[in-house]
């Protein structure tokens, strides 16, 4: 193609060549051509080119995994979103506004708003009945004492074969999680502590556990469960298509957000007490705590919806090759990805959407953050608390209460009828003490001018009605009480513990539903840290000096659990358990450790380990001692033990005058029985000329084998009688001799070769030790670098470290 010069000076070009009618032409690329200003040729098929002046930029410039993808969508789109989004959550909101006024109601039979009644008369009972509120009192103070214990809630365990490595990493792991949850994030605690009166109220609670972008550390916050809400088909978080977090985010969060770039930078209308959407359960729970809202806006917070969904995000479809002659072109297949799409209400604009898989996860398998803790299972997503469980039954004890009470009130200040114009200083004469007021009667008798309606007081039928509800209404949530500390004081422990069990059964499983969500959460935080944990070694204050921790320690070798036992529900039944523990122990000694014993019961009693190291000290290895000696240890229950060169004969001799003497001994017999055993196994090493290996060493299968032969034969010379000629026996074993010196020859030597490869192995060992020991040592000349140069210098926003 050619142009003219003319166009040729507009697009910069000066390589011209002749042409016709009187022209030039200018030499065209056959390639794409840009030029300084922007413009650009591009070749057609046809043989023309198109010249574009003001070419669009290109639109596809790489986006990360990680980035906001709101900001690089059209307005228009991200609008349709937000109109979306906040009519999803509205239908789901109604689709369980039924389930809110349900609990609103159980809200306010716990009884903890004073109310002044005015019905039937001025002054009347506004007691609630303490079932409910006790119900919930009860199971939270057993579930903080057994899920939240003083020294952390978190326990590690190895999976797989034990190492020194692996043991000592789960020491880390464990110490690090106890010492971040209960002293590095101090949010935790609280919220915890609140979320385990609200869960067995309401039935379900939820957590949230993530990376926060302006703290930049692991954070676990309870959601309170009118703030989380999940489409009508959910049955659980795992395959939930749309769950919404909303959030109450105050104007400085939002700031800070904005300016750290995790939202979008755009105009928010001003928030507004007025503008909340509140539930009935947000309305009751402000009502029940005495609160009121304020009319002031100023420090009104913004509602934010994050809603985790499944979505065909426009401009970021999910493509798929064809499989056809055209593979290179990428078609739209329509699949829904997970997504995190966080919007504000007020202003109906998108703050931010993510991508909510991994980037290497060809699956699209959504990242979980939530955590379900539920109560008792319900009949769908929702749990059942005792809300539900007892609140007809809170609802009918309340209502008899007040009409005893009631009743009682008119009984003892009665009102009644008086004759009409009977004259007094005032119509309700109220009468004190010793005190007589004057009454005009008219001359009537004032028994004829006055008289009492006939109030009957409370029912004995209404107190037995209270009681029989009460009654149905304890066994029903588990609030029953067992007399364990009564009746026989001898009564088997096992059935003290049968008993407890029963009596606890409620509890106990809805304290094992607690443990396995608590071991879910902490799942989700162990995994963090694994992702966001300094990969050197991290210190962090214990008493003593500070203690590392790395990334690698968090790895699936290690596995995080909950300290408490879902087994037990108290400590009265972990004490019961560990009484008979002992008694069985004391029954049969030979058959229990009691050190062990004695110690599970002072653990178990809450006692230090400093203080039940002093109580019981390390166990002592018995040695081989004189048979008087030995005698005198049987006879105060101390360990005994056999010496392989003792003279087991004369050892033999003196045991068996003291077990004539004490029959009652056990141990006695048992110690006789290990000389006897002592003496057999020196007998046939002096029959083969050759000492055994020592007990209990693992031996290949073939010399086992070997040994085990010889020992036979060895066995039936020793049956024989010795007499004065050798015998073809005797003869025998000379050449049993010969063959047990050819295979101890060969121990030895398969021996040799084990040392060798074990020598070879420690020596690795040790260098892995002294290459962690020496990070260990550059982190915490760093870790004390670091904080000398905090403690000179202020702190600015955007600047704080990862934990």
């Amino acid at each position: 193609m050619a142009i003219d010069r003319a166009t040729a000076s507009i697009l910069g070009l000066n390589d011209v060549t002749g042409g016709d009618a009187g022209g030039e032409d200018v030499a065209v690329p056959e390639n794409d051509l840009t030029f300084a200003d922007g413009a650009s040729i591009t070749p057609e098929e046809d043989g023309g080119e198109t010249i574009d002046f003001a070419p669009e930029e290109d639109a596809s410039e790489p986006v990360d995994h990680e980035d906001n993808l709101a900001e690089y969508m059209e307005e228009s789109d991200l609008q349709s979103l937000a109109n979306d989004i906040l009519d999803y959550v509205d239908e789901d909101r109604k689709s369980r506004a039924d389930w809110e006024s349900m609990l609103s109601q159980g809200l306010t039979y716990l009884g903890l708003k004073i109310e002044d009644r005015s019905i039937p008369f001025s002054g009347a009972a506004g007691v609630f009945d303490p079932i409910l509120l006790e119900a919930v009192i009860r199971w939270h103070a057993t579930a903080s004492a057994e899920l939240m214990p003083a020294s952390g809630p978190v326990k590690t365990q190895i999976i797989g074969q034990p190492t020194p490595e692996t043991e000592a990493q789960a020491s880390r792991v464990k110490e690090f999680m106890n010492y971040y949850l209960m002293e590095g994030a101090p949010e935790w605690v609280e919220q915890n502590d609140q979320m385990l009166f609200w869960l067995p109220l309401v039935g379900c609670t939820f957590k949230k556990t993530y990376q926060d972008p302006i703290l930049n550390r692991v954070v676990s916050p309870f959601i309170l469960p009118q703030d989380f809400v999940v489409s009508f088909s959910t049955d659980d978080l795992d395959t939930c298509p749309r769950a919404t977090h909303i959030i109450n985010m105050s104007p400085k969060d939002m700031k800070m957000r904005q300016i750290s770039g995790f939202y979008r930078d755009v105009e928010l209308k001003e928030p507004d007490y007025l503008d909340d959407k509140n539930s009935p359960l947000d309305d009751k729970s402000t009502y029940t705590q005495g609160l009121t809202k304020p009319t002031d806006s100023d420090e009104a917070p913004y509602e934010v919806y994050e809603c985790h969904i499944d979505l065909n995000l426009v401009g970021f479809e999910h493509k798929e090759a064809e499989s056809g002659e055209d593979e290179e072109e990428p078609t739209e297949t329509g699949l829904p990805l997970p997504y995190i799409v966080t919007v504000e209400t007020g202003s109906k604009k998108v703050l931010s959407i993510r991508r909510n898989w991994k980037e290497e996860d060809q699956s699209y398998s959504k990242i979980q953050y939530f955590t379900h803790f539920k109560f008792v299972p319900g009949l769908g997503f929702y749990g059942i608390g005792y809300a539900h469980i007892l609140g007809n039954t809170a609802k009918g004890a309340t209502s008899l209460q007040r009409q005893m009470i009631d009743a009682a009130t008119l009984e003892m200040f009665p009102g009644g009828l008086k004759v009409k114009g009977m004259r007094g200083d005032d119509n309700n004469v109220m009468i004190g003490p010793c005190e007589f007021r004057e009454l005009d009667t008219g001359g009537m008798p004032i028994q004829q001018a006055i008289m009492t309606m006939p109030y009957k007081g409370p029912s004995p039928v209404s107190m037995e009605l209270w009681k029989a509800t009460r009654e149905n209404g304890e066994r029903l949530g588990g609030m029953t009480e067992v007399a364990v500390g009564e009746g026989r004081q001898d009564a088997p422990v096992g059935t003290t513990v049968a008993l407890m069990e029963a009596a606890n059964r409620v509890q106990s499983a809805t304290l094992k539903a607690a443990h396995r969500a608590y071991r879910r959460e902490f799942k989700l935080i162990a995994a963090l840290f694994g992702q966001f944990l300094p990969e050197q070694p991290y210190p962090w204050p214990v008493a003593g000096g500070p203690n590392v921790v790395m990334r690698a320690d968090f790895s699936d070798q290690i596995d995080v659990i909950p300290v408490s036992d879902p087994n037990v529900t108290s400590s009265a039944q972990r004490m019961m358990r560990a009484e008979a523990l002992l008694r069985f122990a004391t029954q049969a000694p030979a058959l229990h450790d009691q050190y062990q014993a004695y110690r599970q019961m002072y653990v178990e009693m809450g006692i230090d380990e400093k203080r039940i190291a002093a109580l019981l000290p390390p166990k002592t290895e018995a040695k081989p001692l004189d048979p008087l000696s030995e005698n005198q240890n049987l006879l105060n229950g101390k360990p005994v033990t056999a010496g392989a060169y003792q003279d087991h004969d004369a050892h033999i001799s003196a045991h068996t005058v003291l077990m004539q003497q004490k029959p009652e001994l056990v141990t006695v017999p048992a110690h006789i029985a290990e000389h006897e055993a002592a003496k057999m196994r020196v007998q046939v090493e002096q029959i083969l000329g050759q000492a055994l290996p020592p007990e209990g060493q693992q031996l290949p299968p073939e010399i086992e084998n070997q040994i085990a032969v010889l020992v036979a034969k060895a066995m039936q010379q020793l049956s024989q009688p010795q007499g004065a000629e050798p015998t073809a026996g005797q003869i025998a074993m000379e050449q049993i001799k010969v063959e047990a010196a050819k295979v101890q020859a060969k121990l030895q030597e398969i021996q040799a070769n084990t040392s060798s490869k074990a020598f070879k192995e420690t020596l690795k060992l040790k260098s892995s030790r002294e290459d962690r020991l020496t990070r260990e040592r550059i982190a915490m000349l760093n870790y004390e670098k670091d904080r000398q140069k905090q403690n000179s210098q202020p702190k600015t926003f955007g600047t704080r470290s990862k934990f």
